[in-house]
């Protein structure tokens, strides 16, 4: 995943907190003072790295317009850019485990720890049997 600008992380968060599609004049009027002129130049940045796609083509005034719809979740968008900085910075061999063990020592609740612990056990087990089951199929 290659960086994100200000302006192209700007317009996907407007994405991401619509409900509905947008128009470039949309994500415009929403992005407190981004021109129409910037927002349609992002969108096309964006639509080639493939975080949005055209949604369905609409009537803006008497125009036919696109509208937008973030690709990617942002949950999964953060995700994937904090796993790739995590490798960055310690290379290709960050795993799940280290991940995990680096949110719980951010954590300085001992309750709120166990309480991870507790359902990450759970999470496991499913996820265990869930691998033995496709492994007898």
């Amino acid at each position: 995943m290659t960086k994100l600008t200000n302006r192209e992380y700007d317009i996907l968060k407007i994405l991401w907190t619509s409900e509905d599609a947008l128009t470039a004049s949309g994500i415009s009027e929403r992005g407190g003072g981004i021109s129409i002129n910037t927002v349609q130049a992002t969108l096309k940045k964006l639509l080639q790295r493939e975080l949005i796609h055209v949604d369905q083509i609409v009537y803006s005034g008497t125009v036919l317009s696109r509208a937008y719809r973030p690709s990617v979740s942002q949950e999964d968008f953060e995700l994937k850019r904090y796993v790739n900085n995590m490798k960055r910075i310690q290379g290709n061999d960050f795993s799940c485990s280290q991940f995990v063990a680096c949110f719980l020592g951010q954590e300085k609740n001992r309750q709120k720890v166990q309480q991870e612990i507790d359902q990450l056990e759970l999470l496991l087990a499913q996820k265990k049997q869930e691998l033995l089951k496709n492994k007898g199929e």
